[in-house]
């Protein structure tokens, strides 16, 4: 084939997957360059569902506005991350990916380990500074999914979920629910030890007075153990801190100890409507995990 030739099937290539993705589910979503959150650049990524805000050098959210326009992380930067004070600031993100080692933060708002670019209309793609982490993020409309391309062989990872549920620390009126357990009002306090372990696919979690819920789901299943509790900002009073945050982890055992060590899948978004009985949340499961068939 001629250099010509390979130059024009390559436009041709680009151009219908262009059309093709004109033409799918992730066509109403927007991502724009150079907003500024917490000091850093972001790319904003606007979708019928969701809006995010993605930290470049970070490789992770640092906020995510449901429909509603509610903020489910709230990062916030200091001059010193301090335990538990955090848990309502430097904390948050998503997907808080890399703990521990060289590459730590990694995937965590408010760190500068990385850089990415928008790699088509709807990706995403994140580098860490050192080549040993890798990943792409790939919206929706109504959903966004990341997929683990590199990992660091020597170090295990966990994806978290860190923020408040609906934009506010309230335990006494969240709800949340896993693909084994049903809807849960169960209120773990990391602070006082008394979190909650498992081993899920999926979870949920929303608040008695709000219309979103949050999900997020592991796309391949494993035998790790997963977290889920509430980490108020006041040493004194655990779950009755003013503010704080959910932590829920796959692959997050006791002691913040990272278990993941092969390249995952997940996904995130929000449904529009409350979990209260057993087939509302049957309901949930199902369209979570079918969402891209």
């Amino acid at each position: 084939m001629s250099k010509l030739s390979s130059i024009f099937s390559i436009k041709v290539n680009v151009a219908l997957a262009l059309f093709f993705w004109g033409c799918s589910a992730g066509a109403q979503v927007k991502i724009s360059d150079g907003v500024i959150s917490e000091g850093q650049e972001c790319f904003k990524i606007e979708t019928p569902n969701a809006t995010y805000l993605y930290q470049k050098t970070a490789g992770g959210f640092c906020n995510m506005l449901d429909r509603q326009g509610t903020d489910w992380i709230q990062f916030h930067k200091t001059d010193e991350a301090k335990y538990p004070t955090s848990a309502a600031a430097d904390y948050r993100g998503l997907p808080n990916l890399v703990f521990g080692s060289e590459d730590g933060g990694c995937g965590h708002p408010g760190f500068q380990k990385m850089t990415s670019e928008k790699v088509f209309p709807n990706q995403i793609r994140s580098v860490s500074n050192s080549g040993k982490w890798q990943w792409i993020w790939t919206f929706h409309d109504n959903f966004a999914e990341m997929e683990i391309e590199k990992s660091d062989p020597d170090q295990a990872y966990w994806f978290l979920y860190e923020g408040p549920i609906a934009g506010q620390f309230s335990p006494d009126t969240h709800y949340w629910g896993t693909d084994v357990t049903g809807p849960l009002d169960a209120k773990p306090d990391l602070v006082i030890g008394t979190e909650m372990y498992g081993n899920w696919q999926t979870a949920y979690f929303g608040d008695a007075d709000h219309a979103s819920v949050f999900f997020v789901h592991q796309m391949k299943p494993d035998t790790l153990k997963d977290l889920y509790t509430y980490m108020g900002d006041d040493i004194n009073l655990g779950n009755e801190s003013p503010d704080g945050m959910v932590v829920f982890g796959f692959g997050r055992d006791q002691g913040a100890q990272p278990l993941m060590t092969i390249p995952q899948k997940f996904r995130i978004g929000y449904h529009q409507g409350k979990i209260s009985n057993a087939e509302e949340h049957k309901q949930l499961i199902n369209y979570i995990k079918n969402l891209n068939q």
